[in-house]
């Protein structure tokens, strides 16, 4: 694929930042070593159909042709005809069975697209271009840098930056720390009603439905988004800050069910 090392690192670097920067959704590593793979099967695909023409290939097909046409006059020698034809039938035999011995080798190990992730990333942060290459929600985005936000609030006439009440960012919590998780067990460690800040946190795309509950009447399951993540700069759930008090929010609900009354907790979440 590459004719050097270096020339390999300087596109699989280009292919990083250009898949990162046209991708609608964080990226993955997976899926950036997917479509290397898929380019360059296809490009193999394309050189096998039309593969590098020998001498011996043009005397031969040049032969046939005078042949065809009865030409006689300026025509390729017999002899030599054959003889060409021969070993251009025998070079595309060889050439065949050399393709079909060949296995399916890896093309590009996903250990360099992730290395490729890596030093894409740390040139970013040395330049100081004002944004970056973040992992969120298991996967790879370029976005802003987070001291360059009030110029691209002015710019985009976003006024102040968003900033979640304090019973969202409780009722978030619950959900990011115990999800799956009912409406009445979120309600019971708060001790309020909670109905209109679920809806405001899944009209943020924060908070969505994941299912239902196995008990009577099947009350709704509440869940994270991936938006969460991104919101948060989060690869992932198990990167939630571990905070005092969490054990106690993260028990099993048939824990929950056992208690004996409401216990309200205060959990705050910090907002990058």
């Amino acid at each position: 694929m590459w004719n050097s090392e270096a020339d390999r690192d300087v596109e699989l670097r280009a292919i990083v930042g250009a898949l990162v920067l046209g991708a609608d959704h964080p990226l993955t590593p997976a899926e950036i070593h997917k479509v290397v793979e898929d380019v360059e099967v296809a490009r193999r695909a394309q050189a096998a159909d039309a593969p590098e023409v020998t001498d011996a290939e043009l005397v031969a097909a040049q032969a046939e042709e005078d042949v065809a046409a009865g030409r006689t006059t300026g025509a390729i020698p017999k002899a030599e005809a054959d003889a060409a034809i021969a070993a251009a039938r025998a070079a595309r035999e060889a050439r065949e069975k050399a393709a079909a011995a060949q296995p399916a080798a890896k093309i590009c190990p996903p250990a360099e697209i992730r290395r490729a992730v890596a030093e894409v990333r740390e040139r970013l942060a040395k330049a100081g271009v004002g944004f970056e290459l973040a992992e969120v929600n298991g996967g790879y985005r370029l976005m802003s840098a987070e001291a360059c936000g009030p110029w691209l609030r002015q710019m985009l006439s976003k006024g102040r930056a968003t900033v979640l009440s304090r019973p969202a960012i409780e009722t978030l919590a619950i959900i990011a720390y115990r999800q799956p998780v009912s409406r009445s067990e979120i309600e019971s460690v708060r001790g309020v009603n909670a109905g209109h800040v679920i809806k405001a946190l899944m009209e943020m795309q924060l908070v969505r439905i994941v299912g239902r509950s196995d008990l009577p009447g099947r009350p709704f399951l509440f869940g994270t988004t991936p938006a969460f993540l991104e919101h948060f700069g989060l690869k992932s759930l198990d990167d939630l800050e571990k905070i005092e008090g969490a054990q106690d929010l993260a028990r099993p609900r048939e824990n929950a069910a056992a208690a004996n009354a409401p216990r309200q907790a205060e959990f705050t979440m910090q907002v990058k």
